[in-house]
């Protein structure tokens, strides 16, 4: 048996997005992300994938769940082989054996992790007060060209020369969760603060917890910039640097823009380019360009246009390739070589940058192709053969087909043959030529005017969706309570055990193989309006369910009180009854 705190963990930290996005391809609408749905045949979208609650639902045939249960579903695996799969994904060893935690050992594992959140909590806090107390510090940032708003935007700060200053914060420095958290260097069985004298950047994640950090010196020195080692907390190929902060910016400009480092996005955004982002000390990785296509359609990359440059240009490109999609676009700018985003924007201002960025900008297809003919000469045949074997590795990676057949469409152009030659020489099907056909004709399908809920299945619909509801679950113990309101009030009872902190996947999880859980997915599938009601609730909507609750637990007293005195009328009641029947006048 896989423990129950496994599978919160995993769940905490796969996106559901990514694991469906490999299997379906999903396309953002609003706050979640749809699909024509993988379990039955549609032509509208009602397959819908909300990463706020890792839940997806279908509002066609009811199907939902979590990511395990979707591989589940469409890969048709079992329970442990979808959380084998999953847990792989995220460099998680699955238990081979029951767990012999005790429930206190669990908790204390979350606490951990909760204490190592609030040390670089803490320790972000120290570097921001000591910058307020250091000139040197800001009069670098004021010559840099940055306003007290993107300081505090970024939350940037300073941490002082010397070896231990973060020994003035923490007592019991140094702490083993100093240690854990990277804050603190090993070296000669010596430990010390690992950054000094450096201004540093929080490094936040999607919910805008720092994580780590990134530390540029203020003279010279090496290195120039030191990031936080990988910890619990804070895996570099998974994060990006500006993400929490540059996600409206991203929206309203409908495009992200990847660059080198921290302080070109800090520097962008104070010019009013407000949807930049950094890689973390590492190349882009496929994760990166993920997570950027799952924020907007077009992603540009801006590098130098040196040959570091030119690498990581590259580099990017490559690891792009599989993440690619017909309906995204991606675009690689390189600056003069005397300049990076930020010395090019303080010269030439917010407008300049975005001219550039509208028309120097290289789509992915002209800068593959173009950057591949130049490694090789075309006016030999074997030359034009290179060409062909450079770029077939590339071309198998791309999932998107009406790309990939114009690229190779151009490849074809280039080399001088026919298109299905090369498809041939590329091991590629040839494309079949369109053919007429007649629609096939569908049976008509009938439908029953579906049952309106009862207040018990609305309110156990709007815990499922919104778990941190629990609170407002109290249902007096004296009542005897029907089928769907016992479920009701088991299901808040679970969410309050483990602290009202369970996502709707988590949740859905915990219900597994319980005596409630074809209920409550009868009651999912059944519901009317669910799919007004799946995005986060509004302020009024907790009042409602609040009420609710209320209404309901009044429903049920009514309702047993006029049963037990009609009964009285007829005959006796028994101790128990009576007793009932008391409480039941007597207490609210």
């Amino acid at each position: 048996m896989i423990p129950s705190d496994f599978i919160d963990e995993l769940l905490s930290k796969v996106d559901i997005v990514d694991v469906i996005d490999e299997y379906v391809p999903l396309k953002k609408g609003g706050a979640n992300y749809m699909a024509c749905c993988p379990f039955h045949k549609e032509k509208t979208p009602s397959f819908t994938v909300a990463p706020h609650k890792q839940f997806y639902h279908c509002f066609g045939c009811g199907a939902n769940g979590s990511a395990i249960g979707f591989l589940m579903e469409y890969a048709h695996l079992s329970f442990p082989e979808a959380v084998e799969k999953l847990a792989a994904r995220v460099g998680m060893q699955v238990p081979r054996s029951a767990s012999r935690e005790t429930p206190q050992e669990r908790e204390a594992k979350k606490e951990h992790r909760r204490t190592l959140e609030e040390t670089v909590e803490e320790c972000a806090r120290f570097y921001a007060a000591q910058l307020s107390a250091a000139p040197r510090a800001r009069d670098y940032l004021t010559r840099r060209g940055l306003n007290a708003e993107i300081v505090e935007r970024f939350a940037l700060g300073y941490a002082p020369d010397g070896w231990q200053p973060l020994q003035a914060v923490f007592d019991d420095y140094p702490s083993p969760q100093l240690i854990e958290a990277g804050m603190i260097a090993d070296k000669d069985g010596r430990q010390y603060d690992r950054f000094r004298d450096r201004i540093m950047f929080p490094i936040r994640d999607a919910k805008g917890q720092t994580i780590a950090f990134g530390g540029r010196v203020l003279d010279k020195g090496e290195p120039k910039y030191l990031n936080s080692p990988e910890t619990p907390l804070f895996n570099k190929g998974s994060h990006l640097y500006g993400l929490y902060e540059a996600r409206a910016g991203i929206k309203h400009a409908a495009k992200a823009l990847v660059v080198e480092g921290y302080m070109d996005v800090v520097a962008l955004a104070q010019h009013g380019v407000d949807y930049a982002v950094a890689a973390l000390g590492t190349a882009t990785t496929p994760e990166h360009v993920r997570m950027l296509l799952r924020q907007t359609d077009a992603v540009y990359f801006c590098f130098d246009g040196d040959a570091a440059g030119q690498r990581a240009a590259w580099r990017a490109l490559e690891n792009a390739l599989p993440q690619l999609q017909d309906d995204k676009a991606l675009f690689f700018l390189f600056l003069p070589p005397e300049h990076d985003p930020d010395s090019y924007i303080r010269a030439h201002g917010r407008e300049a940058f975005e001219r550039l960025l509208k028309n120097d900008a290289l789509a992915l297809s002209k800068y593959w192709l173009d950057e591949l003919s130049r490694r090789v000469r075309l006016d030999t045949e074997e030359g034009k053969a290179e060409l062909i074997r450079m770029a077939a590795p590339h071309l198998a990676q791309i999932p998107a087909a009406a790309l990939k057949f114009l690229l190779t469409q151009n490849l074809a152009k280039t080399v001088g043959v026919e298109v299905s030659d090369l498809h041939y020489l590329l091991g590629q099907n040839i494309p079949p030529k369109q053919k007429s056909y007649r629609r096939a004709q569908l049976p008509a399908q009938t439908f029953r005017q579906p049952r309106p809920d009862s207040l018990a299945e609305k309110q156990i619909k709007w815990l499922l969706i919104n778990p941190q509801w629990a609170a407002y679950v109290k249902l007096p113990e004296y009542l005897v309570l029907p089928e769907d309101c016992a479920a009701l009030a088991e299901l808040a009872a679970l969410i309050r055990r483990h602290g009202g902190r369970l996502s709707t996947a988590r949740l859905w999880e915990h219900l597994r193989g319980t005596r409630n859980e074809d209920m409550l997915q009868r009651i999912w599938r059944d519901s009317t309006r669910i799919s007004e009601e799946f995005d986060a609730a509004a302020a009024e909507d907790e009042e409602m369910f609040r009420q609710g609750m209320v209404r309901l637990a009044g429903e049920i007293r009514a309702r047993q009180i006029t049963e037990l005195s009609d009964k009285a009328r007829i005959q006796t009641l028994t101790a128990a009854e009576s007793e009932l029947l008391r409480n039941l006048l007597t207490q609210r």
